[in-house]
């Protein structure tokens, strides 16, 4: 499958590799720096390299990573995505003066980033998923011993897309979890809230510690089908 990646940062480039061996073909771009990526495209050398125009034409789904204040900068160059599976791995992080990051609560409280791409790009097929995760724990040589995966959720109102979603979830190396309609996404987004604050509160902001959490939540779900 072809998969355009915006954006290519930690999130973008950990998903890209997993993909990448599985036989998907890749075409990637970055905004900012672009050092992480240069040294990515030398590992990962028959993966193309785009603008966003063109990263968003060459994929048949699209990782919509990208900072959620830039959106609509993203959205005035890569087109309306008609007929392509586009997937939200967004949070809704806004930044204080500090340059502090922090979760949007009062956006949270009626909608979320997916139900808002969606109405931005009507004309594709948006899921929400690998949004919970920070991409430490994304990465799936972390989890290559387990006979358990960590759970990945996933929303979207298009069955069809969903299905194509499950897949590269296990692709990346884990476990699709159907959490159903697209505005269940809100609940996704309130789950990083939660885990934000474990990392933050339980490991002191080691979030990579983060990982057993997922992998006992997994073998709980697990048990329960």
């Amino acid at each position: 499958m072809k998969i355009g990646i915006l954006n290519a940062g930690n999130i973008g480039r950990t998903l890209a590799k997993p993909w990448y061996d599985a036989g998907h073909e890749l075409m990637l771009t970055k905004q900012g720096n672009q050092e992480k990526l240069d040294k990515f495209m030398l590992e990962v050398a028959a993966a193309n390299r785009g603008t966003l125009k063109q990263v968003a034409d060459f994929g048949e789904a699209v990782l919509f990573s990208v900072y959620w204040l830039n959106l609509d900068n993203i959205l005035a160059q890569v087109g309306d995505l008609e007929g392509k599976i586009v997937i939200d791995t967004m949070n809704p992080l806004k930044v204080s003066e500090q340059f502090e990051h922090y979760h949007d609560l009062e956006f949270m409280q009626s909608s979320s980033t997916s139900e808002e791409l969606q109405k931005c790009l009507p004309k594709a097929r948006v899921v929400k998923a690998f949004s919970t995760m920070p991409s430490t724990v994304l990465d799936s040589n972390q989890w290559s011993n387990n006979p358990v995966k960590p759970a990945v959720f996933v929303a979207g109102d298009d069955d069809a897309a969903k299905e194509v979603v499950f897949q590269l979830v296990r692709d990346a190396g884990f476990e699709p979890f159907d959490t159903g309609a697209l505005k269940n996404a809100r609940g996704i987004e309130q789950m990083g809230i939660l885990l934000h604050n474990i990392g933050t509160h339980q490991f002191g902001g080691d979030y990579a510690r983060l990982a057993p959490t997922f992998l006992q939540a997994s073998k709980l779900e697990t048990s329960k089908v």
